[in-house]
């Protein structure tokens, strides 16, 4: 009980106050999966009214995605989000590589790397710039198919971890 209180003043004060100064944020999220391999994203960056600025360092080493022994991720992607009013905007660079063998059965030897790459959230929908290279090809973010965003949102869904 004492704490509901404690914690709905703070929120009235916070709310209240004409005046919000920036909070500092530093978190590390490290995960393990069974066979070994790791995901660590560590983030940084400040958060105020009415805004944010913040970027989160992801590296797979021999990471599995969901557990599947068959298929191994390593890389590094750092993501740069930017928050203000009503747009959002997250920058991504860095490379990845998935190896092994995927649920079909099929060989993957794939490898993204992603060149300011950026996602513009603003009123009517997300809008791509940048470039992709998926396996040597070069793909315009702003002309990217729906397949290609779709393989790309599975690919970026570790930052959710973040």
């Amino acid at each position: 009980m004492n704490t509901s209180r404690l914690l709905a003043g703070i929120a009235c004060a916070l709310l209240s106050s004409g005046a919000f100064a920036a909070l500092t944020l530093d978190r590390t999220t490290s995960l393990s999966d069974s066979l070994g391999g790791t995901l660590k994203i560590a983030t940084n960056g400040t958060v105020e009214i009415p805004g944010a600025d913040i970027t989160s360092q992801a590296t797979l080493t021999n990471f599995h995605p969901r557990d599947n022994q068959e298929l191994t991720a390593n890389g590094s992607i750092t993501r740069t989000r930017e928050r203000s009013d009503e747009t959002s905007t997250n920058t991504y660079n860095g490379s990845l590589t998935l190896t092994g063998t995927g649920k079909n059965g099929a060989a993957v030897n794939d490898t993204l790397v992603l060149q300011n790459l950026q996602v513009v959230r603003d009123g009517d929908g997300p809008a791509f710039s940048g470039t992709i290279v998926f396996n040597g090809k070069t793909i315009d973010a702003a002309q990217m198919t729906d397949e290609t965003k779709h393989l790309l949102h599975r690919v970026l869904r570790f930052f959710a971890f973040d």
